[in-house]
């Protein structure tokens, strides 16, 4: 059973998550994804990322630095996919 201390509002959650320090970073990376028409396969194979290492970076959380975060955009608008 759950008592009042352990729960934490959908506020607070959306909060934490804001607060994410590389959030906004993370969130570009799903949209050049899609911009580009690569799959989260194609990212692994082309970064050499873990399935735990890409999904920290997407969630905007890690050790990743700005630069990274660049260098992953410029990998996946190198990496783009004919729309068929």
């Amino acid at each position: 059973m759950i008592d009042d201390s352990e729960y934490v509002s959908g506020k607070e959650i959306a909060r934490q998550w804001r607060e994410m320090p590389h959030r906004k970073q993370a969130d570009k990376i799903v949209l050049e994804m899609i911009d580009n028409n690569v799959s989260i396969e194609q990212v692994l194979d082309f970064t050499g990322f873990t399935d735990h290492e890409f999904a920290r970076m997407l969630a905007g959380d890690g050790p990743y630095t700005q630069q990274q975060y660049d260098d992953l955009y410029a990998q996946i608008r190198a990496h783009q996919t004919p729309v068929k």
